[in-house]
């Protein structure tokens, strides 16, 4: 069990790690190539960020575990809501831009909505999964004209300047390469998480939707998390709700459609259901804390924590997930 624990740190890491060389590497990339900074900030890094998610999700879903995978799709975003805007809250108040929040925060609702639809059927379809990508990619292109309208992203100095300096076959090179190490650091990291979960669910008496919904779920999440304590230090917070509710939005709809149309999962039970419904109230908490005062307090910040903690522990001791 020790090896496997150590197996499971491993691939942890190198996700991490493999992920955050994998947005510097893109972003850098994009500006060699000039691709506008709205589409490196609204859709690239976004993107990025949930590409643990996405891989793990595969991962799982093309070995035969469904259940690994919604249980990561569906805990990513409690684990996201609950911890990162919690510990974001609890830290610093997490301002409200209402202009940027209304829209994302109805699209991540009506997404969580379609999700649960589509599940309790007792069975998501491929065509359910092809529907989720669909509304993933809509999301994405709407969101980036809506952007591209209000210019709301604009290119500042500092990037010029790095533009100036990144010039040259060299640099793209360089990247490229970096790239790429990122990339497959992801691809196996992925793998060795997604194997030594299984390990440890197994040895503990742990059902696989228990383990993505918790282990998994907090990991993959680390990129939001990373997102947060950056945005808290340079004093924008409220960058971090805008990545975490992005993220959210696609984990629901790339995430748990790629799930659905690799590998199509049923309801699996009590699990299913209280995971569903978990998330929904935190979907909908946040919608309320973000409506009411267009600000997240360090009250309402610590009430989420508290939520997310006792839903994981309440659940496992009474036995609804676990098996």
């Amino acid at each position: 069990m020790v090896q496997t624990l150590l197996l499971f740190l491993l691939g942890l890491a190198l996700l991490v790690k493999g992920g955050d060389l994998f947005v510097t590497s893109s972003v850098s990339l994009a500006r060699l190539f000039r691709i506008p900074r709205m589409i490196i900030g609204g859709t690239l890094v976004s993107l990025a960020t949930t590409l643990p998610e996405l891989l793990v999700t595969a991962t799982a879903s093309l070995q035969g575990n469904p259940q690994l995978a919604i249980g990561n799709a569906v805990g990513s975003v409690i684990a996201n809501i609950g911890i990162i805007v919690g510990t974001t809250a609890l830290v610093s108040v997490v301002w409200v831009r209402r202009r940027d929040f209304v829209v994302s925060a109805w699209v991540m609702l009506g997404s969580a909505i379609l999700l649960s639809v589509l599940i309790l059927d007792g069975f998501v379809p491929r065509w359910g999964g092809i529907i989720l990508l669909i509304s993933g990619a809509m999301y994405l292109v709407t969101d980036l004209l809506r952007n591209y309208r209000l210019n709301s992203v604009r290119q500042i100095p500092g990037d010029i300047e790095a533009d100036k300096t990144e010039q040259g076959t060299g640099s793209i090179r360089r990247n490229f390469l970096i790239f790429v190490l990122g990339a497959a650091m992801v691809v196996g990291g992925s793998r060795l998480l997604v194997n030594s979960s299984l390990q440890i669910a197994e040895y503990f008496n742990l059902s696989t939707l228990f383990v993505g919904l918790s282990l998994i779920a907090i990991g993959t999440s680390l990129p939001e998390l990373t997102t947060a304590i950056v945005s808290m230090r340079k004093g924008v917070v409220d960058l971090s709700l805008g990545n975490v509710v992005g993220a959210n939005i696609l984990g629901l709809t790339w995430v748990s459609g790629i799930a659905a149309t690799i590998n199509p999962f049923p309801l699996a039970g009590l699990g299913d259901l209280l995971s569903l419904l978990a998330m929904l109230v935190f979907i909908i908490l946040l919608l309320i804390m973000g409506f009411t005062q267009s600000r997240i307090s360090r009250r309402e910040g610590l009430l989420l924590l508290i939520l997310y903690f006792s839903y994981i522990i309440g659940a496992y001791q009474l036995g609804l997930i676990s098996s």
